[in-house]
């Protein structure tokens, strides 16, 4: 009896050891496919991601070539008729608006300003002045957009003829301060600048200016150039051989009082701006990747 009743209990111990198992293997099935089928709908969600992205991409390259072509064809077409002697000049001017608004960050524009101007001069009283003004209001609308572009704070001097003012280009090692084109970035070994800038002579649209870059070293460098209104900071600047980059523009010039007078903006370039034109070395190229990471 008692072997008996042993015998049934090792039977149903096998039989729910049997059941058991086969729960275990029935819960293992349904959560492997569960996850199986949650990996299955990541991966479609995934790829639709991908999908859309690569369909971003695809628009934007082609919106981007689209608009490189008709930039390219409305360049040469507005070149030509800017250059063109046998077009009024104050039609030459309405086309120079309309090319500066689309060109005036890759192109330096001063040429065309100094020759529309030269021959505006040629004009009727009348109609002469309206065109200059019309031309140093363009110039002077260009620079501005440049300088926010840039987003350096300018340095605002009013000085007279054969006055002098100082300016410090600063360590682009202590700058500090955000940037579209990256953050808090240093080019470890610079130096400051300390510039000395001379008002030689001052004219109704320009000025002529001396520039003295660190007196007191043994490098130092001295320059002389105009400034003009049709002058702008991202294609008339001045490089140093440390990559330290400064513009000069004109803001004003008074020519009511005796000596003449002007007001000039001085700024600095932050350290990882790369101005149109341009073609940093490996090495600088490497830096400013690394100063973005």
């Amino acid at each position: 009896m008692a072997e008996q009743k042993r015998e049934s209990i090792v039977r149903w111990a096998q039989v729910g050891a049997t059941v058991f198992l086969g729960v275990v293997g029935l819960v293992f099935t349904y959560v492997t496919n569960l996850q199986q089928e949650e990996n299955r709908n990541n991966q479609i969600v995934q790829q639709e991601k991908n999908r859309i992205n690569q369909l971003g991409i695809q628009i934007m390259s082609q919106r981007e070539q689209s608009e490189i072509d008709f930039r390219q064809k409305m360049f040469g077409v507005l070149v030509t008729e800017l250059l063109d002697p046998k077009v009024d000049v104050r039609e030459r001017v309405t086309r120079l608006i309309l090319f500066q608004h689309n060109f005036h960050d890759i192109f330096n524009g001063r040429a065309l300003f100094d020759v529309l101007e030269n021959e505006a001069r040629n004009l009727p009283e009348e109609g002469r002045d309206s065109v200059i003004k019309q031309l140093v209001s363009l110039a002077k609308k260009v620079t501005v957009a440049q300088e926010l572009l840039v987003g350096s704070k300018p340095n605002i001097f009013t000085k007279k003829e054969g006055e002098r003012f100082s300016f410090t280009v600063p360590s682009q090692e202590s700058e500090q301060g955000n940037h579209e084109h990256g953050e808090n970035n240093k080019r470890g070994d610079d130096q400051p600048h300390d510039i000395i800038i001379k008002l030689i002579k001052v004219k109704e649209h320009a000025v002529e200016i001396e520039v003295i870059i660190d007196a007191e070293k043994p490098d130092s460098m001295k320059l002389e150039f105009e400034v003009s209104f049709f002058d702008a900071p991202l294609t008339d600047n001045t490089l140093l051989p440390d990559k330290h980059r400064f513009a000069i523009t004109l803001k004003e010039t008074n020519m009511s009082v005796q000596p003449y007078e002007a007001t000039l903006s001085v700024f600095e370039f932050p350290a990882d701006y790369v101005t149109t034109g341009y073609r940093p070395s490996i090495k600088e190229a490497n830096k400013m990747f690394k100063n973005i990471q």
